[in-house]
């Protein structure tokens, strides 16, 4: 099964650089986003992804300062993004998802749970194309340990007919 939550990635990629911290404290930072990639993929044909935004990591380390957790939320202000190709625009505003990640001892990823709008690209004239929201806990390999909420799951059949 593919899964596929864009937004996820700009995230993790910003998340990499975080600093350590002393012992039982909380870290946050605010990470500015304006990244532009393409995806031949998805679709079987090029789309042009931007997104632009903030969002907010705060890193929970423990008494030894083991990074145990780091919960990534939307802001401050608005996570827009677009997705182009074939001269049509969607787009995709996530105004309130969050990401939390718990670690292993070593630092790899132990769980990952997200919630709310991931993923919510809508298409003019057409509504919601590609919908992921809800609640999903994944292990460290990616694979769901429980899920609720729309999910496209691998079928993407809407979000590329969009574009023509």
């Amino acid at each position: 099964m593919r899964r596929v939550w864009l937004p996820l990635l700009v995230i993790l990629a910003a998340m990499a650089s975080a600093q350590t911290a002393s012992a039982n404290t909380q870290v946050r930072t605010v990470n500015h986003v304006d990244d532009t990639f393409v995806d031949s993929g998805l679709c079987g044909f090029d789309i042009t992804f931007h997104y632009v935004g903030s969002f907010t990591n705060t890193d929970f380390y423990d008494n030894t300062g083991f990074l145990y957790k780091t919960i990534s939320t939307v802001g401050p202000g608005p996570f827009r993004g677009t997705a182009t190709a074939k001269g049509t625009t969607l787009i995709d505003q996530n105004e309130s998802f969050s990401d939390t990640l718990t670690y292993n001892r070593d630092g790899s990823v132990k769980t990952e749970t997200a919630n709310g709008p991931f993923n919510k690209f809508t298409a003019p004239g057409r509504g919601i194309v590609w919908l992921d929201t809800g609640h999903i806990i994944l292990d460290g390999d990616g694979n769901i340990l429980f899920v609720s909420g729309p999910r496209q799951n691998g079928d993407f059949t809407a979000f590329c007919a969009a574009f023509g």
